[in-house]
């Protein structure tokens, strides 16, 4: 008996979830991109995803049709951009592949659909005398204990959103200066900090012990005593680097941005920061290797005669 859409959909989630160890957040956005594909079928009449299996139907052009109405700029659904464009086309391509494998269709059709071209942005990133002014004296009396050891946390790590608020008590070893970090996919890899997050972060454990009254064991809890979200977080960053910086981004990444950007200016091994990161693939790291006006200050320093 063949299964329907929704019983294919159901499958290939459980797949993402348990076999390759998404995240819960990849797996819901996974699943919103599909939705939106079997709604656009739906209404073109081509299948039923309830009843009817993903079948021939949902062919090449059929796919093709799709992307097109999403980056249609006179229809309603023409407002996306190319990079979630492409975002939604990967995931046509992972679960077409997971369909053929498992010989729910007799052809991978989302083989020959190609990605639209993205332009080329440099990542933002502050400059390493505003991280040593946000960090220094100055504005010791303005930033919380806990908002330090946060910040510094960040930086001398380069660790996710998702990694710093998962964190648990006994990830961190102060006396190897090294936390244990679970990134996606559930792979885990161990990431040295410097001194001076050292001493914040002992600075922030003196107070956690009094503010964690529920007993949690992340690492970093409110004053209330419960687990840091993703809203509280980036919200405290974004008033914090305001200190500093007048750049629309001020979130979290921009720190993982500057740490990546800073070890690679001060000739940091590549392949050193690609692992720090977590990232599988060392283009992804390529990305922060673009040339600084403080790399190239350096670079005209050091080399030319007259400098």
């Amino acid at each position: 008996m063949n299964k329907s859409s929704d019983e294919h959909l159901k499958e290939f989630l459980n797949y993402l979830k348990f076999s390759r160890n998404y995240s819960e957040n990849t797996v819901i956005s996974y699943e919103n991109d599909l939705r939106q594909l079997f709604e656009y079928a739906e209404k073109s009449g081509a299948i039923n995803t309830d009843i009817d299996h993903v079948n021939d139907k949902l062919d090449l052009v059929f796919l093709k049709t799709f992307i097109a109405e999403l980056s249609d700029p006179f229809k309603r659904e023409g407002k996306y951009s190319k990079k979630t464009i492409s975002r939604k086309i990967s995931v046509i391509k992972s679960f077409y592949k997971f369909l053929y494998k498992n010989k729910y269709i007799s052809k991978n059709f989302s083989s020959s659909l190609i990605f639209p071209k993205l332009n080329k942005k440099l990542p933002s990133v502050l400059t390493e005398s505003e991280l040593s002014k946000l960090l220094g004296e100055k504005y010791l009396s303005e930033i919380s204990i806990l908002d330090k050891a946060i910040i510094e946390l960040f930086y001398s790590t380069g660790i996710r959103l998702s990694e710093l608020i998962n964190l648990k008590i006994n990830n961190l070893d102060l006396n190897s200066r090294t936390i244990k970090v679970k990134g996606k996919g559930s792979k885990e890899r161990i990431v040295p900090f410097g001194s001076e997050a050292e001493k914040s972060l002992k600075n922030y454990i003196q107070i956690r012990d009094i503010c964690n009254v529920n007993g949690i064991d992340n690492l970093f809890v409110d004053n209330t005593g419960k687990k840091l979200y993703p809203v509280k977080v980036n919200r405290m960053i974004k008033k914090n680097l305001s200190l500093v910086t007048q750049s629309s981004k001020r979130s979290p990444h921009v720190l993982r941005h500057s740490f990546a950007t800073h070890l690679l200016d001060n000739g940091a091994d590549i392949r050193a920061v690609k692992d720090l990161l977590g990232h599988e693939s060392l283009s992804t790291t390529q990305v922060y290797t673009h040339i600084t006006p403080e790399r190239l200050k350096k670079v005209y320093k050091q080399s030319h005669p007259r400098s």
